[in-house]
């Protein structure tokens, strides 16, 4: 198990990651940086995964 500090740090890259995706939400629907933004925070949310699978 991480330890708490860690576990801090992921939580706020967690939230961090979240925002991100709300405000990219706010950009026009078939723009490109919406898409590239997009996909962008897809592969954030998969290192923070990978990083929170990689402490048990």
């Amino acid at each position: 198990m991480a330890d708490l500090e860690t576990q801090a740090l992921i939580a706020d890259a967690r939230q961090a990651a979240s925002a991100a995706s709300f405000d990219i939400q706010q950009l026009p629907e078939n723009s490109i940086e919406r898409r590239a933004l997009h996909n962008l925070i897809t592969a954030v949310d998969a290192l923070i995964s990978a990083v929170d699978s990689g402490d048990d």
